[in-house]
Order: C-alpha cells, then sequence, then structure tokens
C-alpha cells in the first residue's frame, strides 16, 4: 500500500490495486463531460450506416455511452475517490461551462490502422484546456501518475478488432449533419463496470461549472 501527499488533508492513502487486483472497496473510474442526449442521438443516426457495414469487425460503444474523457483514472479505492471529490468540488466551481461544435470523423493512430474511431469536438468557449489541466492535476494528487497521452478532444465511437486500412476508408465517409453549438455545464466522475455485454456506465458525481452568462 503507497501513501502519497494529498495536499492539506497531508498524507492519504491511494488504495486501489494489491498485487494487480482491485480491491473490493473500490471501482474502475474515470472523469469526463457528458453529451446532451440530442447530440447523442444525431451522432448515433450518423454514425448507423457505418455501424451496419463493419458490424462485428469493431466493438461498439452504447450510444447512450457517448462522452468526451478528460481523464482514465482506473482502478480507485473508495478512500481515495471520496478525497477526490471533495477536492473536485471546491475547484470546479471556478471553471465556466465549455461550448463546443461537432467536427469531421477520425481516427487513432493511423488511417492505415485505425485502432479508435471517433467523432472530434471543438471547444468554441470556454477554457476547455485549462480545465482538463485542472482534471488532471487533481488526480496525481491523490496519487495517480501524469497521464501520458496526448489530450485530444474526441468521442470514442468504437474500437477496432482487427486492423484493415479499408475500416479507415468507410469510417472517413461517415457524413455528420450541423449541428448546433451545444454547451457541456457539469464535469462527470463515472464509475465504469465491465460486463460481457459491454461496459456500463454510472454517474457518481456531477460536479457544477459555472454559465457562460453570469
Amino acid at each position: 500500500m503507497a501513501e502519497v501527499k494529498g495536499g492539506e488533508s497531508g498524507l492519504v492513502q491511494r488504495i486501489g490495486e494489491r498485487n494487480g487486483k482491485p480491491f473490493e472497496d473500490g471501482y474502475r473510474a474515470f472523469i469526463a463531460l457528458d453529451l446532451p442526449e440530442t447530440v447523442k442521438e444525431v451522432l448515433y443516426d450518423s454514425v448507423s450506416p457505418v455501424i451496419k457495414r463493419l458490424k462485428s469487425q469493431v466493438k461498439w460503444v452504447a450510444v447512450e455511452n457517448f462522452h468526451l474523457t478528460l481523464r482514465f483514472i482506473g482502478n480507485i479505492s473508495n478512500l481515495t475517490s471520496d478525497v477526490l471529490r471533495e477536492k473536485m468540488r471546491s475547484v470546479m466551481a471556478g471553471y465556466n461551462e465549455i461550448e463546443f461544435e461537432v467536427k469531421s470523423p477520425g481516427v487513432f493512430p493511423s488511417w492505415k490502422e485505425p485502432r479508435v474511431l471517433w467523432i472530434g469536438l471543438t471547444p468554441v468557449k470556454g477554457d476547455l484546456l485549462g480545465l482538463q489541466k485542472m482534471v488532471e492535476e487533481l488526480v496525481q494528487s491523490v496519487g495517480y501518475p501524469p497521464e501520458k497521452q496526448r489530450f485530444h478532444p474526441h468521442i470514442t465511437i468504437g474500437r477496432v478488432k482487427d486492423i484493415s486500412s479499408s475500416i479507415g476508408r468507410i469510417w472517413e465517409s461517415v457524413k455528420i449533419p450541423t449541428i448546433p453549438s451545444f454547451a457541456i455545464s457539469k464535469v462527470t466522475l463515472f464509475r465504469s463496470t465491465l460486463l460481457p455485454t459491454g461496459a456500463v456506465y454510472d454517474k457518481v458525481e456531477e460536479f457544477p461549472l459555472k454559465s457562460n452568462e453570469e
């Protein structure tokens, strides 16, 4: 069991794993911006034809799970979760809500060898990068190492099972209709439960952001 510094409260015990296995008192977590239901529905309608074409070649994300990840955490104990949530309550309210525009489809790492199929989001109002950086700092403050991947705002739609350049060409054909810009006014801490049928996401706590009209 490792001890890490936890700000004003002194030392906080991070109880996440023991010998590579999660403790029973915690859960698998990530912090994200949940999309409005109307946006989820439009995006799903846009990608449905491609989902039908690719079928079982891709593991598709359920429409209700569409979101923009700010920081994946992994296993977190209830104790560490409580500390993180307290920190987030005191900080998140200082940031304004983020307004977005939906952009074109993309892939990671390349169109020739796509592994992740996504749709891009561009912030048009609010400090998304500042908000994400603060979330990263808060997660590190309760004992987690820095995120290695560069932050790139996107919505994951599917994960490719068998790599093929043809999948990239098909995904590139997705047409996203013009969607009015929309605001997201809460940061959400999610619990992710992995089931044979796919991941189930539950909201542990939502942290309100300031309205841009204030």
